[in-house]
């Protein structure tokens, strides 16, 4: 099966969604809460752009950072976040 589906495998896709799984997963993110990432790959390197909302609150943090390694990139952003304040925004109700 790996065999089929090697043809549709892409680097640049695979390095993106680390990151950006990445900053999720260090942010503890799940359905209830509104976490965006999004990740590019640019002429400087993969560039992973961070996203926290709170609804209740109208409250949006951002964070963006630039590197080679998607999941020190991933945690860099959220770090980022977590300095805003996004873990208020992360809480449980």
């Amino acid at each position: 099966m790996q065999e089929l589906l090697a043809p549709l495998e892409d680097a640049d896709t695979r390095r993106a969604t680390a990151a950006e799984r990445a900053m999720n997963e260090a942010l503890g993110g799940s359905c209830t809460v509104p976490v965006a990432a999004w990740a590019v790959l640019g002429e400087r390197g993969l560039a992973l752009y961070g996203l926290v909302g709170d609804a209740a609150r109208g409250r949006l943090l951002r964070a963006h950072a630039e590197g080679e390694a998607p999941a020190a990139l991933g945690r860099a952003v959220a770090m980022q976040l977590f300095a805003q304040g996004a873990a208020e925004f992360l809480e449980a109700p």
